[in-house]
């Protein structure tokens, strides 16, 4: 793994609720007493089973991707998308949710249309990701709160993140995940590849570079630097372990969005899901069997 250094950049204005926040919560971070960590990269590279392997030790994930679909089929969102693209994009066999596989046909082979788009559904999805971050704060059961973003650069997402990673993976690994997962041929992979900054470009504005090969405890062990740099002991990496191997699975706090872009909240017992070994983009299956942790441990010193 390879560190970049903090990009420097002027101090971003504070909406409502990170403000308050803020001001209730206290602490060194963004956001206050806990991290928010972004995770970037190719499609296909392992990203959510990077957020697998974080949730696992204690971590909050939020997936953009699912705080993106559930938003398409709120009332707010789409009236919007009908009223910009019209109605021929609505479900024939249940007209109360968007096509999703039409409009991605659509805005990912007309630019002005994706751009439209996004005007609609980005600044709900940041108002919902800083909710769910001010709801994770005030329960306080989290060490690190991870927003898996694939466009996070391009959106401007990433000055509510403290630390950036990016994972990065071989282009031929991330095709055939992306072809087991989802069926993309590699021209689907480009065009819609088209639409996001350069994967270079992503890596150098990263503030961490995670090499995902396909090796799970590897890429477990790829993931020290990130509790380094977000102030971790060596006892907080491996008892969040052992106090999440044994847990039931939690509700996704962003899964679901209710009319206002808010996710529903999770029931206050709730912890973060284990890795599972389900056919996915991400790199590897998770792992079956108890571990203790990585080969090696973060310690209590700043990165």
């Amino acid at each position: 793994m390879s560190s970049r250094p903090r990009r420097s950049s002027s101090k971003p204005e504070l909406s409502p609720v990170r403000r308050r926040t803020q001001k209730q919560a206290g602490g060194p971070w963004n956001f206050g007493p806990i991290p928010v960590v972004g995770l970037v990269g190719g499609m296909g590279s392992g990203k959510s089973t990077v957020a697998e392997l974080l949730a696992a030790r204690g971590s909050q994930v939020i997936d953009a991707d699912k705080v993106g679909h559930a938003l398409l089929d709120q009332k707010p969102s789409r009236t919007e998308i009908v009223a910009r693209f019209g109605a021929d994009f609505l479900m024939v066999d249940d007209p109360d949710r968007i096509n999703r596989a039409a409009l991605g046909k659509l805005v990912f082979s007309d630019n002005q249309a994706r751009i439209a788009l996004e005007r609609i559904l980005h600044p709900r999805m940041r108002n919902t990701f800083e909710k769910a971050i001010a709801r994770t704060i005030r329960r306080g059961d989290a060490k690190m709160i991870v927003l898996d973003a694939a466009i996070l650069f391009e959106a401007g997402w990433n000055d509510i993140c403290d630390l950036v990673v990016f994972v990065e993976s071989p282009r031929n690994s991330r095709l055939t995940r992306l072809r087991i997962s989802r069926g993309w041929t590699p021209d689907e992979v480009s065009a819609r590849e088209a639409a996001q900054w350069p994967l270079e470009r992503k890596k150098e504005l990263a503030d961490l570079v995670i090499t995902n090969n396909g090796d799970l405890e590897k890429l477990d062990r790829e993931l020290i630097p990130i509790a380094k740099r977000i102030r971790l002991t060596r006892g907080d990496w491996f008892r969040v372990r052992s106090q999440t191997e044994e847990s039931t699975k939690q509700p996704d706090l962003a899964t679901e969005a209710n009319e206002t872009g808010e996710p529903r909240t999770p029931s206050p017992g709730g912890r973060a899901p284990r890795p599972s070994r389900s056919s996915s983009s991400s790199a590897a299956p998770a792992p079956t069997r108890k571990r203790r942790g990585p080969a090696s441990s973060p310690e209590s010193d700043e990165s």
